[in-house]
């Protein structure tokens, strides 16, 4: 049986996905769990910190966290099956509902300030990896000397979030169009960059 805790963070994402980060009340998320508008402050101090924890658990990939930064820095040995494999998890966080619900609500509220920063801050630590890793495929001569890496990074990220934005925001593409768009973009990209 889900903890009280939980059951907040569950009707929070659900009732910020149908109104919106800045349309919920924590008096709405109380009600919806079932408790007392003034119990919900025994578990989370606002709408703030429960927005948070759903980010950190549901946000998109941490590029600094522990088991990518040992993938980034293994790199060199295959690049492009590294590329692939960030792909991979790309594809794969578009299969969890709760993640789908959770991004499709921060990209329709970029501009709310909570949102933006988290966003804002995930988005920063990103590329800084990415472009960690393409400075190192660079210096190993994997990739071609003439490109500036943090623009290669933004480059190649950029095209995996319009892929998403087309699937999540504006559903343009099934499921199978925005795996397919993806793998494309890696290879595309790969032969581009790397160096022959």
């Amino acid at each position: 049986m889900a903890s009280t805790r939980e059951k907040i963070l569950n009707e929070s994402l659900d009732l910020f996905a149908e109104n919106g980060y800045h349309g919920t009340s924590m008096r709405e998320i109380a009600k919806a769990v079932g408790i007392k508008g003034s119990s919900i402050y025994n578990h989370f101090s606002g709408k703030e910190e429960i927005f948070s924890e759903l980010f950190n658990y549901l946000a998109p990939l941490n590029l600094k966290s522990g088991k990518f930064r040992t993938k980034l820095q293994a790199a060199e040995v295959d690049p492009f099956e590294t590329l692939n494999y960030f792909g991979d998890i790309v594809i794969k966080e578009m299969q969890n509902q709760k993640k789908v619900k959770l991004l499709k609500m921060m990209l329709k509220e970029n501009n709310n300030p909570v949102v933006k920063k988290q966003l804002q801050g995930r988005m920063e630590n990103n590329i800084e990896r990415v472009t960690i890793f393409f400075t190192g495929l660079q210096q190993e001569g994997k990739i071609r000397s003439d490109l500036d890496p943090e623009f290669t990074a933004n480059e190649f990220v950029g095209d995996l979030i319009y892929y998403r934005m087309r699937y999540l925001l504006f559903e343009l593409d099934s499921f199978e169009e925005l795996k397919t768009a993806t793998k494309k973009h890696i290879s595309f990209f790969w032969e581009n960059i790397r160096d022959n």
